[in-house]
């Protein structure tokens, strides 16, 4: 690659674009999405302090990833741009294991056979938090809006205009209770996203922590937090790694009575016992029914 760009080799068992496609992240700022390219975006602030603007496409030897605007990437940015984007594909992800045991399930052999069961999610684990958060108890539309209205209080792009990254926990910190409740306009989310933010800030919590822990410890973690109930903590699990968590939400409850339960609505109790059966891999399972029934 040039000097503005470079490439991760990716396993065989990866597929750019459905891991793209697996999660509405892809909806929410700082990510876009051109699908007629098939090129995904995303504004990065560095360790640093500096926002890019991301580009990164699937490609023949793995995943291609530039900087729209032709900047130098040296060595040490490299490293970490490889690091943010790995994350955020799960590239390291191996699924074999998921794959051997979903052939003893009739009807999933579209899992392996379409290489899905990656999920997007954003290079941070606490912009994963914030986002999950403004998910809760409202409409999808809802949830867009709202990430819209916090990324504007992210750091700009000094050549792209209205252009932002996700603002960190500092920055939300800093400010002004009542001018960043008025901003983002989160209802009583405001309130928990704000003191999460100062307790990341403070040192308080250490998320990088987090990433270590097991899916039982992560799962306790999570629900610790003001405002992250079941389905918070589930979808977090889900999203790094852990499936044994089943995160019910309306879309689930959606799917789940369409394709599974003759189109009656089915109890918590119900659905869980639906997929007890695929064991450690249940999480991962229904989110995936989830996608492909809304891609249906």
């Amino acid at each position: 690659m040039s000097a503005t760009g470079f490439v991760i080799p990716t396993a065989p068992q990866f597929d750019f674009q459905r891991t793209v496609l697996s999660h509405g992240w892809l909806m929410l700022p700082p990510f876009t999405w051109d699908g007629e390219c098939g090129a995904l975006g995303y504004t990065y602030e560095t360790a640093a302090g500096n926002v890019l603007q991301l580009r990164i496409r699937g490609a023949q030897e793995g995943v291609q990833a530039q900087l729209s605007d032709s900047a130098p990437i040296t060595a040490s940015l490299e490293a970490e741009l490889r690091g943010a984007v790995g994350r955020m594909l799960n590239i390291d992800w191996d699924l074999s294991a998921f794959y051997t045991a979903m052939r003893a399930h009739q009807g999933y052999d579209w899992l392996e056979t379409e290489r899905r069961g990656r999920i997007l999610i954003a290079p941070s684990l606490w912009e994963d938090l914030a986002k999950v958060l403004l998910t809760t108890n409202c409409s999808w539309s809802q949830t867009v809006n709202m990430c819209q209205q916090l990324c504007l209080l992210g750091a700009p792009h000094p050549k792209i205009e209205g252009c932002h990254a996700f603002p960190k926990p500092t920055r939300v910190a800093t400010m002004d209770f009542a001018q960043f409740a008025a901003s983002v306009r989160a209802g009583y989310r405001s309130a928990y996203l704000y003191e999460l933010a100062a307790k990341i800030a403070k040192g308080d919590i250490d998320l990088g922590a987090w990433l270590q822990l097991d899916s039982a410890a992560l799962f306790k973690a999570v629900k610790s937090l003001k405002g992250f109930g079941d389905y918070a903590a589930g979808t977090i699990a889900r999203m790094y790694g852990h499936f044994d968590h089943i995160a019910i939400d309306t879309a689930c409850h959606t799917m789940f009575a369409q394709r599974h339960n003759g189109g009656v609505k089915g109890s918590v109790d119900d659905i869980k016992a639906h997929y007890q059966r695929f064991g450690e891999w249940r999480g991962l399972v229904m989110w995936m029914d989830i996608m492909r029934h809304y891609e249906d």
